[in-house]
């Protein structure tokens, strides 16, 4: 039988959760609004939409990582969340620098790179049980 999930990490899958629902409905149905808040260089809308889908998208599956009770059942998720969180924090970092997005582009990486410390920990954790 798998190891339990830890508790921390089934409260991470809700925050992050959380996050992705957040950024998902914003980019989603409220991308020109987003643009012009943040003063975000210029973003098509498609594509901003595209990336508000993909926000909702993780979304779910946290949820559903959330609902689990073995580890075996999330590791994949965990994975995947640790390869997202890191590239999207390096592309965040390129970004802030090549098309000065300011404190936004900061704000952005620091969420990444934070729920990529996070998920790696647990990961690390839950690989000892």
């Amino acid at each position: 039988m798998s190891p339990s999930i830890l508790k921390e990490l089934k409260y991470l899958f809700l925050v992050q959760l959380a996050v992705f629902l957040i950024f998902g409905v914003i980019f989603t149905f409220f991308i020109h609004q987003y643009v012009d808040w943040f003063s975000w260089p210029d973003l098509d809308p498609t594509a901003g939409r595209f990336i508000g889908v993909i926000f909702l998208s993780f979304a779910f599956a946290e949820f559903l990582a959330y609902r689990e009770t073995e580890w075996e059942n999330v590791d994949l998720f965990v994975v995947l969340d640790i390869l997202f969180c890191i590239s999207g924090a390096i592309i965040q970092l390129i970004g802030t620098f090549v098309d000065e997005t300011g404190w936004a582009g900061w704000f952005n990486f620091a969420i990444m790179l934070i729920f990529f410390v996070l998920f790696l920990y647990f990961y690390i954790q839950q690989q000892k049980q």
